[in-house]
C-alpha cells in the first residue's frame, strides 16, 4: 500500500541513506565500536551528502526538508545495527544543533551551524549529571552571570559525544530559586578553560562515545 507520508523524493533519499549505511557504516561498524569512537572524516563526509542538515535553515547550510525526511534518516541510521553510531548522530542533530536553532542568538548560529552542519563541527548535550539522571529540575550545574559572560560550575555524565565534541549544549541552573523555569542552555566550546573530559569504560550497553565532563569555569 502505498503511504501517505512519503512522496518520490522522500523514497529517493531513503534509498541514498540506505546505501550510505549499507557500503561506509556497516562495513566500519565492528571498527568504531572496538575503537570507541567514529572517525572525524565520517562526519565530513555526512555533511557533505546534505545529512546533517535536513531540519537546519539554508541560511546556515542546512536544506530545511519536512518532518518525514528526519524519519527516514533515523529509520535508516538505525539499519546500521550500531546504537552509538545512531546515538552520536541523533544528539548532534537533533538536540545540541536543534536547540541551538531554534533559541539561539544570531551570532551563536553563525559561529557553530555552518560547521556542524558541514560535519567540521560535533556536537553533545550536557544534561545528565552524577546525581541527577533523568531528574532534569534536580541539576547542581549552576552558571552565574559575570559581565558578558557566565561563569559554569558542575560536572555531567555519560554524555554521548562528550570526549570528541566540538561544542557542548549544557543545562545549567541560572536562577536555582525558580526551579525548573531556572534553567538555561549555554554553548561551551571544546577549549574552554577549565573544560575537561573524559572517557568512560563501560562493560555493556552504548560504549561509543560516552564521556564525564567536568565545568569548572
Amino acid at each position: 500500500m502505498k503511504s501517505p507520508y512519503f512522496n518520490q523524493d522522500h523514497e529517493i533519499f531513503r534509498q541514498t541513506v540506505r546505501q550510505y549505511i549499507e557500503t561506509e557504516v556497516r562495513p566500519q561498524a565492528a571498527k568504531w565500536e572496538a575503537d570507541e569512537r567514529i572517525p572525524k572524516e565520517v562526519w565530513k563526509r555526512m555533511g557533505d551528502l546534505g545529512f546533517l542538515g535536513i531540519n537546519h535553515d539554508e541560511a546556515y547550510g542546512g536544506t530545511n526538508q519536512d518532518f518525514f525526511y528526519s524519519v527516514i534518516y533515523l529509520e535508516e541510521i538505525a539499519r546500521a545495527g550500531m546504537g552509538g553510531y545512531a546515538a552520536a548522530i541523533g544528539v548532534h542533530q537533533y538536540m545540541s544543533t536543534a536547540h541551538l536553532m531554534k533559541v539561539g542568538s544570531e551570532e551563536l548560529k553563525q559561529r557553530i551551524l555552518p560547521g556542524a552542519i558541514d560535519g567540521t563541527k560535533w556536537g553533545a548535550l550536557g544534561i545528565t549529571e552524577p546525581f541527577a539522571g533523568s531528574d532534569v529540575a534536580n541539576i547542581r550545574t549552576t552558571a552565574v552571570r559575570d559581565g558578558d559572560h557566565y561563569i559554569i560550575n558542575g560536572s555531567k555524565t555519560f554524555i554521548t559525544n562528550g570526549v570528541f565534541c566540538d561544542f557542548i549544549t549544557v543545562a545549567c541552573k541560572t536562577n536555582p530559586e525558580a526551579g525548573a523555569g531556572g534553567i538555561s542552555l549555554i554553548v561551551v566550546e571544546a577549549g574552554t578553560p577549565g573544560f575537561t573530559s573524559s572517557q568512560l569504560k563501560k562493560s555493556a550497553g552504548i560504549r561509543l562515545t560516552r564521556a564525564r565532563l567536568l565545568l569548572p569555569m
